[in-house]
């Protein structure tokens, strides 16, 4: 199980009308439970000192397997990239690991910079700022 040994809370996983849960898009949790998540990626798959998803099938989850445009790539399960920014001293990039849902729903591991962030909006649906300019203008330049 991996949600106990992180000390996640009560979640909410959405059914569908076939009464099945939706995996895809129908968990609802705390934001502070999904950066939980981030931090134990972060930490090669520990929380605390138990390891609670292997190192090995993370490190090879975060590798890419589909490229989706010249910005983003997609291993397995996770979204995959590298977000440019402008730091105090100049132009930096972070490569970073994520989840993404509807509505501006986001968990982001920047492991080179040892961040984990967690956006949630409700924002469905519907255009509008984007989390990525969230992290590229704000969270990141005040990083270094």
């Amino acid at each position: 199980m991996l949600f106990d040994p992180l000390g996640i809370g009560e979640t909410l996983w959405r059914t569908g009308r076939d009464g099945e849960r939706n995996f895809a898009s129908g968990l609802a949790m705390r934001p502070r439970d999904l950066a939980r998540v981030g931090q134990m990626m972060l930490e090669g798959g520990k929380a605390g000192e138990r390891q609670i998803v292997p190192s090995t099938w993370l490190e090879a989850s975060f590798r890419p397997a589909v490229e989706i445009s010249d910005r983003r790539q997609y291993g397995f399960h996770w979204y995959l990239g590298n977000a440019a920014f402008d730091g105090p001293a100049g132009r930096w990039r972070a490569r970073w690991i994520g989840a993404m849902g509807n509505g501006g729903q986001r968990l982001v591991v920047f492991p080179e910079l040892e961040l984990v962030a967690v956006v949630t909006a409700g924002n469905y649906n519907l255009r509008g700022r984007s989390p990525d300019d969230v992290f590229n203008e704000v969270l990141l330049p005040n990083t270094r």
